[in-house]
């Protein structure tokens, strides 16, 4: 019986460190929006960096030659575009010295409406695209990693309870 217990233990070893790995999450970067460094806008949509105070932020690394990060913009602009009245704010930030042709052409097809700059960058990056971060109201980074995370989109909810919605001007 023992060897069987044995057996078992060690087939449970690699279960218990994805457990562990799970668990242990980088902390977040002491970081504000106020950190973020904006890059040179390439497209038409309208940017003010001090409308964003009491707003949820999401600053999006990402570049147009990167499968993954292509294959999140069309997520990113529904997440935009239906938190918009609702307190969020999306911005891109191409990481990869791309055209502005490039950029746009790739914003074009991936029906992106929010502002997106070429260059610029956000805390807590670790130099690798994509790369999300999400900051509450407050300005405070809340969440930092990829916008394939299930911890992502959670992120922007619990942020966006704490959001005020945008004044209506009727």
């Amino acid at each position: 019986m023992k060897p069987l217990v044995y057996l078992l233990g060690i087939a449970c070893l690699p279960a218990l460190a994805l457990a562990k790995e799970k668990e242990a999450k980088p902390a977040l970067p002491n970081a504000s929006l106020s950190d973020v460094r904006w890059g040179t806008q390439v497209n038409e949509a309208p940017f003010n960096q001090t409308e964003l105070a009491g707003k949820v932020v999401v600053v999006e690394e990402r570049g147009v030659n990167c499968g993954p990060c292509l294959a999140s913009l069309p997520d990113l602009a529904k997440m935009a575009k239906s938190g918009e009245k609702k307190g969020l704010a999306v911005i891109g930030l191409e990481r990869q010295n791309s055209s502005k042709e490039d950029i746009l052409k790739v914003l074009k097809s991936a029906k992106v409406e929010y502002p997106v700059m070429s260059g610029g960058s956000a805390p807590g990056g670790t130099g690798g695209i994509p790369h999300v971060c999400v900051f509450d109201v407050t300005g405070k980074i809340v969440f930092n990693g990829n916008p394939h995370d299930e911890e992502f989109e959670k992120a922007v909810k619990k942020a966006m309870r704490e959001a005020k919605p945008k004044a209506s001007p009727f």
